[in-house]
């Protein structure tokens, strides 16, 4: 069975804040349906990472391919219909808090300006279903909303356009073990019924454990490893040794430059 070609390739990527060298030389594939953890310490460049993958910044050197597409030779057309293609879920939800469930979740469809308001309508609510919010919710505002209906309203808006990539960063975060568990079984049950490939930035060893088919490894300003869980444990290397005794409180903080 020939393999198909990666959702994502980063090739010799390089980054640098002033005299910081965060990345150097990093490498990464990341094939359509695998669910990739990134871990890595702090300041190990992450959310750069995952943000330069989105296009919201650029790395100094190197190449970084979405769907095929070399971002830094991209037009802006090429842009938004790779923007398109992808949904974000950010740490903390990052809804407006002056828009309802419901406005926060239409908004990606409202800007493409290709929908009648009826037909988003029906779109929204399904998300919201989806996602578990139920129509009585979806016109509160975000402060009336517990954290963990925020999250699961953030991620309806990422999957709003029917997105092929998820991004996911720090997803579990501020959340109790149980709504984490079942934040993942959603995430999980999404991913199969959508077909979705996952990135995920998370510092929450049961959480990677529990859905990560593959965990990338930041460290030595590049990825030192990306394989099945079970196999990246059995590493030799210190960070990962650490990181999987010490468990959730390893990374907790990143640096401004480094993140």
């Amino acid at each position: 069975m020939t393999t198909p070609p990666p959702l994502i390739r980063i090739a010799h990527v390089r980054t640098q804040f002033g005299a910081t060298l965060v990345h150097e030389d990093l490498n990464l594939d990341i094939f359509p349906g695998e669910i990739v953890a990134l871990i890595g310490g702090s300041g190990s460049g992450k959310t750069t990472l995952l943000r330069q993958i989105l296009g919201l910044a650029r790395p100094n050197a190197g190449s970084i391919s979405v769907f095929g597409i070399a971002l830094a030779q991209a037009d802006r057309q090429q842009l938004q219909t790779l923007q398109q293609r992808w949904g974000m879920l950010f740490q903390h939800g990052a809804l407006f808090s002056a828009m309802t469930a419901f406005d926060n979740v239409a908004l990606p469809m409202r800007e493409l300006r290709a929908l009648p308001e009826t037909l988003i309508c029906d779109a929204v609510l399904l998300k919201l279903h989806m996602v578990g919010i139920a129509p009585d919710d979806a016109l509160k505002m975000p402060a009336d909303l517990s954290g963990g209906m925020q999250k699961r309203v953030a991620l309806a808006r990422a999957l709003a356009l029917e997105p092929e990539l998820l991004c996911l960063d720090e997803p579990t975060a501020g959340l109790d073990p149980a709504l984490a568990h079942a934040f993942v079984e959603l995430i999980r049950a999404l991913h199969g019924a959508m077909r979705l490939t996952v990135l995920m930035v998370t510092h929450d060893v049961a959480t990677l454990l529990a859905l990560a088919s593959h965990i990338a490894v930041l460290a030595d300003r590049r990825v030192v490893a990306k394989a099945a869980p079970a196999e990246v444990m059995r590493l030799a290397h210190p960070f990962i040794r650490d990181f999987f005794r010490s468990g959730p409180g390893v990374d907790r903080q990143e640096t401004t430059d480094g993140k």
